[in-house]
């Protein structure tokens, strides 16, 4: 009897050591189990850590593609390209928009109105030779409260140049026919920037922008049609009254300037 005890509890200690193989593939899948549990964790965490790390620097980079957008604007909008018989220059912050179709309307922007825009002339000289050519500064501000689009072409923001009456007519100015001016009550209009035509030039107005151009009158007399300088008759002696305005907008204008051709 004595002799057989120790063997039962030396089987019953080998038992406990040696776990079935039912019970080691259960450990098994728990260890794999717990593994993936792990890497989902680890993963988790990696992305979180990513997307913290991308939140805080996007708002960074955001501000440096705004504000490389605001100046490549504001360069697109002074190299605007000039038609024939004046020159253009830009300064202050107007931008160029991208809708170069004529309408004024992109992204739901409304067309700038009378109320929205002042316009100012003002000539580099009072006094010009006959013959000889006189440089205006046009400038269009902006005074109202929500941004809006024009058109500052020199077809649609027009330079006009008229003739005081006894100053330069059909009759006296030997060229020229009576299509060559339009008459008023007392101003003959007799050259306008708008009889040739131009690409529209659109651009988006905000609080404290400022257009400025440059157009030059050849002190000559236009017609009815788009015609180089060179084979336009020059206007004679006398004062004349220029005035800028907006095509679609005819009570808009600037105030009237006189200027003397001697």
């Amino acid at each position: 009897m004595s002799s057989e005890q120790p063997k039962k509890r030396q089987s019953s200690s080998n038992a406990k050591r040696k776990p079935s193989k039912e019970m080691q593939r259960v450990y098994r899948r728990r260890r794999i189990v717990v593994g993936a549990i792990a890497l989902v964790i680890l993963a988790a965490l990696g992305f979180g850590a990513y997307a913290l790390v991308i939140n805080v620097i996007a708002p960074q980079g955001g501000s440096a593609d705004s504000s490389s957008s605001t100046s490549d604007s504001g360069k697109q909008g002074r190299l605007s390209k000039r038609p024939k018989g004046s020159a253009n220059k830009q300064s202050g912050d107007a931008k160029s928009d991208k809708n170069q179709d004529g309408k004024g309307d992109e992204g739901g922007v409304r067309k700038c109105g009378a109320n929205d825009v002042d316009l100012e002339l003002t000539p580099a000289s009072q006094k010009v030779d006959v013959g000889g050519s006189l440089d205006f500064k046009v400038t269009i501000r902006y005074k109202g409260s929500d941004p809006c689009v024009i058109d500052a072409s020199n077809s649609s923001r027009i330079l006009t140049i008229s003739a005081v009456a006894g100053a330069d007519s059909d009759s006296d100015s030997g060229s020229g026919s009576s299509s060559d001016t339009k008459k008023t009550s007392s101003e003959q209009i007799i050259w306008t920037s708008g009889v040739c035509p131009a690409k529209p030039r659109n651009l988006l107005l905000a609080k404290g922008d400022t257009d400025e151009q440059q157009i030059t009158w050849p002190t000559d007399k236009t017609g009815n049609t788009c015609v180089p300088d060179d084979q336009l008759p020059k206007v004679r002696r006398g004062t004349y009254m220029a005035q800028l305005s907006l095509k679609d907008h005819s009570k808009l204008k600037s105030e009237k300037v006189p200027v003397v051709v001697q």
